[in-house]
């Protein structure tokens, strides 16, 4: 079935959050450079917060607070680096402008988490080239990502493509965590 994705899935940014509102502690406040570790199955190296008023500020005013399945894009810069949201890295926040996020699914057509691997593969990272503007500092915008089109398979198909990856990139991670530890 063909598809837009911003008929899959809500596409957005964030409120735009100003370096003088950065905090030692808090929630976490993620820029390209941490949702790429994070992506990568790296800790964040480079702890960033925002106030927890500010934050449930926010979130009780905006609905772009990430959630759990959510995708988040780098959109500047290094383009098309993905991360799909965990419930052990909430609550977070991210920056506006760098970060494209997808959410609010339609789950009935498509898994979040297939649309994770999809954007990964070469197809979708082909399909982020394409739309990827500036030759300086490239970039990518919320317009041109909606309107990326893509065949989507069965969503029942969707499930045993995204199940049989998933446990790759377990196993990836838990292997990294066990480097990890023995370095330390």
């Amino acid at each position: 079935m063909k598809c837009r994705l911003g008929d899959l899935a809500r596409v957005s940014s964030s409120k735009r959050i100003y370096a003088k509102e950065y905090t030692t502690s808090g929630i976490p406040f993620y820029r390209g450079k941490e949702i790429i570790e994070l992506g990568s199955g790296h800790l964040v190296s480079n702890k960033l917060f925002i106030s927890k008023d500010r934050f449930n500020q926010i979130r009780s005013k905006y609905d772009d607070v990430p959630e759990k399945d959510d995708v988040l894009i780098t959109a500047v810069g290094t383009i098309g680096e993905t991360y799909l949201v965990k419930s052990r890295d909430l609550p977070f926040y991210f920056k506006d402008g760098n970060l494209i996020k997808l959410s609010k699914w339609n789950r009935q057509i498509v898994l979040p988490e297939y649309m994770y691997y999809w954007l990964n593969s070469y197809t979708g990272k082909m399909a982020i080239k394409k739309i990827t503007i500036g030759s300086t500092q490239q970039a990518i915008t919320i317009r041109e990502l909606s309107d990326i089109e893509l065949d989507l398979p069965p969503i029942r198909e969707q499930g045993k493509i995204a199940q049989r990856l998933s446990t790759l990139d377990f196993s990836i991670d838990n292997n990294k965590h066990i480097n990890a530890n023995l370095v330390a």
